[in-house]
């Protein structure tokens, strides 16, 4: 699997099809002491999802991801897999035999090939040593793009290649459901690239995929629906394309700094005067390597994108001309800091006054 290789399209469910419910959480607590790492947290993972579990380190994730795989136990709550209550051993012990789960980073021999290390682990899980197990070992090597490499030891992979094989054993049993924590963590961009495309593949294959992960830009690429955590307390839990619906905008750039303050006014005036369609205004930092304007700010106007031609006008129409006006689609950091309040900075309140001052460490 080449580094160049784009993610495959995640299939969508056709419309109005229903799609079985694989994994379901209620009142989901897990406490360490006096520290709540998992409150009361209710998911619902669909067959055929690649599903996101966000949020910051210490946020719950792989508590959570443990308490799925009967390897911590919950303080409260229920979890059902496959629709089986894991509070029953038998039943626990089924469902989990349908998983396959990568919640450490995996470990090998370093002198032993892909295939070697891979019969041991098949060998250690009770398969047969025979044709069957062979034959398997071998699939499970090109559905991760590791056939053509069965000959090199384990110590001379790439960081991507290690990934890839951990998930490799992780799909030795066939599972219908994949379980990954922090798949592309520590990984150069050449091998979060491949761990990537490999999830959209399992994806495309009929296997549902959940992942933990503090990359947000990383799993936006990827998941069809996220669950986002915050000192384990759930925020928001949906389809990715409906959460950044909710965080497109427009954005605005001005050649004379003087015009900015004018805009913000103009379009807050606007907005109190019965335009609807414009929620807010606020000032905001460009993204890196995007232009950058005297004074440093641009406006972010809380608006969908079919109303630039408007908000263009009405500019226009005081006198008011941009620079730069464009569609801003929504994206899970946006939406993550928008939801927590952790704007570190990047944004503030837009007013008829001055634009505020750049904070320390902004772009000049």
């Amino acid at each position: 699997m080449s580094a160049t290789e784009e993610t495959p399209p995640i299939p969508e469910t056709p419309p109005g099809a229903a799609r079985e419910v694989v994994l379901r959480t209620e009142g989901l607590t897990k406490r360490y002491g006096v520290r709540t790492a998992v409150n009361n947290l209710a998911l619902e993972v669909r067959r055929g999802d690649v599903f996101g579990l966000l949020g910051p380190n210490g946020s719950g994730k792989t508590t959570t991801l443990r308490m799925l795989l009967g390897l911590v136990w919950p303080l409260a709550g229920s979890i059902s897999l496959f629709g089986e209550n894991m509070a029953s051993t038998a039943s626990r012990r089924a469902a989990l035999k349908r998983i396959g789960a990568i919640v450490e980073q995996p470990s090998f021999y370093p002198f032993l090939t892909g295939p070697e290390n891979l019969h041991g682990i098949a060998t250690f899980a009770g398969m047969p040593d025979n044709a069957t197990t062979r034959a398997r070992v071998s699939a499970v090597l090109e559905q991760v793009g590791l056939a053509e490499r069965d000959k090199d030891s384990y110590r001379k992979y790439s960081l991507g290649m290690k990934q890839r094989l951990g998930i490799a054993a992780a799909l030795l049993n066939s599972p219908d459901m994949m379980i990954l924590d922090e798949p592309t963590n520590g990984l150069d961009p050449a091998g979060m690239v491949e761990v990537r495309a490999l999830i959209g593949q399992l994806a495309t294959s009929g296997v549902t995929v959940m992942l933990a992960s503090h990359l947000l830009h990383e799993v936006q690429q990827v998941c069809t629906r996220v669950a986002i955590l915050k000192e384990g307390n759930l925020l928001a839990q949906g389809a990715v394309s409906d959460l950044l619906a909710t965080s497109s905008g427009v954005v605005i750039g001005f050649a004379d700094a003087e015009q900015l303050p004018r805009a913000a006014g103009a379009l807050l005036q606007a907005r109190d005067a019965g335009a609807v369609w414009l929620r807010d205004v606020r000032y905001v930092l460009p993204e890196p390597g995007a232009w950058t304007p005297p004074g440093g700010w641009l406006l972010r106007v809380d608006a969908s994108g079919d109303h630039s031609g408007e908000i263009n006008a009405l500019l226009a129409g005081q006198g008011i001309y941009a620079a730069e006006l464009r569609r801003s689609e929504g994206n899970l950091e946006q939406y993550f800091l928008a939801l927590t309040g952790a704007t570190n900075g990047m944004t503030a309140p837009a007013s008829a006054a001055a634009a505020p001052a750049m904070p320390q460490g902004g772009q000049a």
